[in-house]
């Protein structure tokens, strides 16, 4: 018997304006945020404080192939306030490409 696994997928993306008028386009993955379904989300996204919420979750609990989605710009932005543990913030700015001490 085969096995299918079935990876996360992004829902399509939301458009946020940020205040300095900055575009971040963000990807839609359910989950990340509990409760809003993901024709919600979407609507919610556009909002700079739900935007910034959603990512700095992310960071904290989504795997590297969902990261991936999001624009690298916005999550070392993100990442400088989040609540990510040491260790994990060490490996995602590998993976971001920055310099780790």
């Amino acid at each position: 018997m085969k096995r299918v696994y079935k990876y996360a997928a992004s829902e399509g993306c939301a458009m946020c304006r940020l205040a300095d008028g900055r575009d971040v386009v963000l990807p839609v993955f359910p989950g990340i945020l509990k409760h809003p379904k993901t024709t919600e989300l979407e609507a919610l996204l556009q909002d700079e404080r739900v935007a910034r919420k959603y990512t700095k979750l992310a960071l904290q609990r989504a795997a590297w192939p969902i990261l991936s989605h999001f624009p690298a710009a916005w999550l070392r932005e993100c990442l400088e306030s989040a609540d990510v543990r040491p260790g994990r913030e060490q490996a995602l700015r590998f993976l971001l490409g920055d310099q780790v001490k």
